[in-house]
């Protein structure tokens, strides 16, 4: 069905394209505007020039009214300011009826950077050797009106009285009456438009496809799809005006969004010009009820700068009802490699989905920073759709990489936040390591967290260790899954998981720190803990730190079978109403020959060891201690509890209150 309605809608737009190219390709229709014959350029080219139009008080907005507005291939669309006055904004409409087939050129001429806006209710297809040449920003909107920012209108449908209010203000934004929102269809086109400026589409149904470009260089591009307003007798509107995650180009007053579609190679970027001067912010906003990516790219990053000044890192900022990434679609703000300008500075880049639900298969979510000594790794952040604090229903992660690394000595990893319902990772990767501050990885479900043979990692390789959070409403289960969050000689970082079950087979969790300190392991489960098959915990120290910290509460019951737990000269915390080792080794032995071995505590009702050990054990140092408080011990002949020196001075084992030998 899905190919059925795509094969339609190309169809219907080839069709239209023919009718519509078999008209006048521009017609005026009021407001002043003029069109010239056609003028044939040296080049081959046909150009038609557009003036007049309406200016009302002389000011800087200049507006023009079209019956059809067509531009064929060869052809030149040229608004030419024939007058020298300065413009702001030019503010086309378009009152046919007829969909707008762009296959040539649109350009401004005499207008210096002025802003062009061209609505049509009917909609808008770019062809393949589509092109924009224009000072400012362009904006293509399926839109019923223009909403200034003192509140008059530019209508699409002519009105004399309406006419007459038009003014100087900017467009604050873009208003829809009808159920049924022009789309607006990218086949193949590459539109670029000025460094620093933008591009905005704004309509119904919006298809990017055909290896299609979309680029504003260290500027803004904005993808907003609009559906039924809520109120059949009221608009519907997308605000442009809005700062922080979420905000600028804000449908309002809408019953549905409509779909947005990335594909066949096709790149939406603001991803800053090689060694261009403008720093502006790069910033891609997509607004929409569905986004879909299958192998297409959305780039916003920073490379090859070299001018010492501050420099924003790029912004993917996306609304959306459900979004797919699938076929080795990318969304990538890295920062980096710097040229030069080590006075510089740069704000960490960031990519945000406000979603209900989100999946991604076999794709790449990128915030790194590269070769990069002026700033760190970007923050990643999947949430639900109304922002901090909110859960999308479903995060699936299969073959995807969410990395946010920093990769050289004087720069941090970023954050990775995901917030569902449920969340789902499959043989997925998230990274946040970094030589000198391992980043942060927190995921937060309100039910289930899944994880299998996935890797998460928050390594320092020479500094302070990162943070791994896993916090489950109900459930965390990682399977075939190390968790990462070592340090180097500032010490290792942490693993904290919390949830009524937790459940690790065949999972390392390692916070050591082979040059310093070692971290802090925690995993608090309600009902139950349980490590199988292979796990282990480890959080040894290194050549100038102690071991680190682990502590279990198992809450009703602490499981470990052929698993180890391991914090050399560190401390370890076993809690749990009952607590049970099969085949496992707990241990806080001194890993060097000459260091002291550390602290074991066990807190429980009944604690059972079948061929397991618990040791705090020396070499030439102190033996450790060993604490158990319990009701009932079981332990067969082959387990062993021991805190002992083979050369130095034992330490003690010390069983409800009574010291043992």
């Amino acid at each position: 069905m899905r190919t059925s309605i795509w094969t339609c809608c190309i169809l219907f737009f080839a069709f239209t394209a023919s009718v519509s190219l078999a008209q006048p390709s521009i017609t005026p229709a009021g407001l002043n505007t003029t069109v010239s014959a056609p003028l044939a350029l040296p080049s081959g080219q046909t150009q038609y020039n557009i003036t007049g139009g309406t200016r009302p008080g002389g000011g800087t907005n200049l507006f023009h009214s079209f019956g059809n507005f067509n531009v064929p291939e060869n052809n030149i669309a040229n608004f030419l300011n024939n007058t020298g006055l300065p413009t702001s904004n030019i503010l086309g409409r378009v009152t046919g009826g007829n969909l707008s087939n762009i296959f040539g050129t649109i350009q401004t001429t005499g207008f210096g950077n002025a802003n062009l806006f061209l609505m049509n209710p009917a909609g808008f297809l770019f062809g393949p050797n589509a092109t924009v040449n224009v000072g400012g920003m362009v904006s293509f909107s399926g839109a019923d009106y223009l909403r200034l920012a003192d509140g008059v209108r530019f209508n699409a449908v002519p009105k004399a009285s309406a006419d007459a209010l038009l003014s100087a203000a900017p467009v604050a934004a873009f208003g829809f009456l009808g159920s049924n929102p022009g789309a607006i269809a990218v086949q193949g086109s590459q539109l670029t438009v000025a460094p620093g400026t933008g591009i905005s589409l704004v309509g119904g149904n919006i298809t990017v496809q055909d290896g299609a470009t979309l680029r504003a260089p260290q500027g803004t591009i904005a993808l907003v799809s609009v559906g039924k307003p809520s109120n059949p007798h009221a608009a519907g509107e997308v605000v442009i005006a809005g700062s922080g995650p979420g905000t600028g180009y804000t449908p309002t007053g809408f019953k549905s969004l409509g779909s947005i579609n990335l594909s066949e190679g096709s790149t939406i970027s603001v991803s800053r010009a090689p060694n261009a001067e403008i720093d502006g912010p790069a910033t891609v906003l997509i607004r929409a009820g569905k986004l879909v990516m299958d192998d297409a790219s959305i780039t916003a990053f920073v490379a090859n700068f070299e001018f010492p000044s501050i420099i924003a890192g790029g912004t993917v900022d996306v609304t959306a009802e459900h979004v797919t990434l699938s076929n080795h679609s990318t969304v990538d703000v890295e920062v980096g490699p710097a040229l030069g300008g080590r006075n510089s500075g740069i704000t960490a880049p960031r990519i945000t989905f406000n979603v209900g639900t989100f999946s991604a298969t076999d794709s790449a979510i990128l915030a790194p920073s590269v070769e990069n000594e002026l700033g760190g790794g970007g923050a990643v952040t999947i949430q639900g759709l109304h922002g901090a604090g909110t859960f999308a229903r479903s995060v699936s992660l299969l073959n995807t990489e969410i990395n946010t690394t920093g990769t050289v000595s004087a720069t941090h990893a970023g954050p990775i936040l995901i917030s569902a319902d449920n969340n789902v990772l499959k043989q997925s990767t998230l990274d946040a390591t970094s030589e000198a501050l391992g980043g942060g990885i927190t995921l937060t479900s309100t039910g289930k967290l899944d994880i299998q043979d996935s890797s998460l990692d928050a390594t320092a390789f020479f500094g302070q260790g990162g943070r791994v959070n896993l916090l489950g409403g109900k459930e965390i289960v990682l399977t075939n899954t190390p968790v990462f969050a070592g340090g180097g000689f500032e010490g290792g970082g942490s693993v904290t998981m919390a949830a009524p079950f937790i459940s690790l087979s065949d999972s390392p969790v390692n916070a050591s720190a082979p040059g310093g300190t070692g971290g802090t392991i925690s995993l608090t489960g309600t009902k139950a803990v349980s490590l199988t098959n292979g796990s282990v915990l480890f959080a040894s120290g290194g050549l100038f730190g102690p071991g680190g910290s682990i502590q279990i509460n198992g809450g009703a019951q602490f499981l470990s079978q052929q698993s180890r737990i391991l914090a050399p000269s560190g401390t370890i915390q076993l809690k749990a109403n009952k607590v049970m080792l099969t085949d496992s080794l707990v241990t806080t032995s001194a890993s060097r020959p000459e260091a002291n071995a550390g602290t074991i505590t066990v807190d429980a009702k009944n604690t059972t060891l079948n061929n397991s050990q618990i040791l705090s054990t020396a070499t030439n140092g102190h033996g450790g201690t060993i604490d158990i408080t319990t009701k009932a011990l079981h332990r067969d002949s082959n387990s062993v509890i021991d805190a002992s020196s083979q050369f130095g001075t034992d330490g003690t084992v010390t069983i409800n209150g009574v010291v043992k030998p």
